[in-house]
């Protein structure tokens, strides 16, 4: 009985150590950081075409991009949007890091005839 005793104390020492090493270097890495939401321009004609870029900087970036109207041509950190009527439209940039951490910029684009 001593023997298992012995044999399970160790394997929760053990376990012990590499959990505590595991928390100490979870979320490490470079935080993420989203400065800016550029556009090219913040008006536009009916079916014009403008790009938009995010500027961030983090661990294994993703971005993720709606408007409140309109179609983006592309994916990741520069897309370019379309509509084809008038008005004011809000578009959205979120940025996701490998950690699970997010960030959202909007832009407001003034679109004419």
């Amino acid at each position: 009985m001593k023997k298992y005793t012995t044999i399970l104390l160790s394997v929760l020492i053990i376990m012990a150590i590499a959990c505590s090493k595991k928390s100490d270097t979870a979320g490490s890495g470079t935080p993420l950081i989203f400065s800016s939401l550029n556009a090219s321009d913040t008006t536009m004609p009916v079916n014009g075409l403008i790009t938009l870029s995010a500027n961030a900087s983090g661990d294994g970036l993703s971005y993720h991009w709606t408007a409140s109207y309109g179609s983006f041509v592309g994916s990741g950190q520069s897309v370019k949007w379309t509509v084809c009527h008038a008005d004011n439209f809000v578009i959205t940039c979120e940025v996701k890091d490998a950690n699970g951490n997010t960030a959202s910029k909007q832009r407001i684009i003034s679109v004419h005839e």
